[in-house]
């Protein structure tokens, strides 16, 4: 496995129906957020078999945002072959939606398969440029328009507090030039009473009491293919202080569901007023 679905680590709100005059402010809270990985479905050649766990824990750091997520699951393939996946990816990116650093590195039977460390930098003018420091010197640029992960999190929220079922954006995840995506996110309906009380199980801490949530389809094109067919796609519940919850990380012929095991709160690393 070796594409990492950032959207998960950002945060949307849920959205009452109607206008008004002046939309709320996304409010992104701290935490920690752990998922029992199992598979959901195959398709012949995909994989027969899943289990593991994921962590991610989306920090406030005073000037920026710093997520870090770690991957590890056992699968196997059609022909029974068992393969351990370790991914840990650490991403900080700047409140002004201009800068972020990143370091992916993805593990298969202990051996790395992938392994890239750089910063992004984005201009006023919208162009943008990646700087690699692993592997050193494969830098490239970024085109007019392209947005990081949190802010393309926020976007989405934007639109559908605007009323909008979709929205399609350009996203740089961290990584190299092919983790660069046209990425069309569906706005779905809202979460039921029943799903809510099933995430509240794991939240200890009370973080998603009073909070609602809408169900979020993104699909992710490599650039400039025309959108023929996806890379992957994330199906997911989102709650309005950031939180994930009912994931679906949807390949080509398997599905692997990531179901919310414990949520907890975690004190924000930025002093008040900072």
């Amino acid at each position: 496995m070796n594409r990492s679905p950032h959207l998960l680590l950002a945060a949307l709100a849920l959205w009452a129906g109607g206008a008004s005059a002046a939309p709320p402010k996304a409010a992104l809270e701290p935490h920690r957020a752990i998922y029992e990985i199992t598979l959901a479905r195959t398709r012949p050649g995909g994989v027969v078999a899943a289990h593991g766990r994921t962590v991610i824990e989306f920090r406030d750091a005073c000037i920026g945002w710093s997520t870090t997520q770690r991957f590890v699951a056992d699968m196997t393939n059609a022909q029974g072959d068992p393969t351990r996946t370790d991914f840990i990816a650490t991403t900080w990116e700047s409140k002004d939606e201009r800068a972020m650093r990143f370091t992916l590195k993805n593990s298969i039977d202990g051996k790395t398969s992938q392994h890239f460390a750089g910063t992004a930098t984005l201009a006023g003018s919208g162009r943008g440029t990646v700087e690699m420091s692993v592997p050193r010197g494969k830098n490239f640029p970024l085109p007019v328009g392209v947005l990081l992960p949190t802010q393309h999190t926020l976007e989405v929220m934007h639109a559908a507090l605007a009323g909008q079922t979709s929205i399609h954006e350009l996203v740089f995840q961290g990584g190299d030039k092919t983790n660069l995506y046209e990425a069309t996110a569906i706005i779905g309906r809202p979460a039921t009473s029943a799903e809510m009380d099933e995430d509240r199980d794991a939240d200890k801490d009370g973080m998603l009491k009073g909070k609602s949530a809408r169900s979020i389809l993104i699909s992710y094109f490599p650039y400039g293919s025309n959108g023929v067919a996806p890379d992957y796609e994330v199906a997911y519940r989102l709650y309005s202080d950031g939180v994930v919850s009912s994931m679906s990380l949807i390949y080509s012929n398997f599905t692997l569901r990531a179901s919310l095991t414990r949520l907890d709160k975690l004190a924000p690393d930025c002093p008040a007023g900072k």
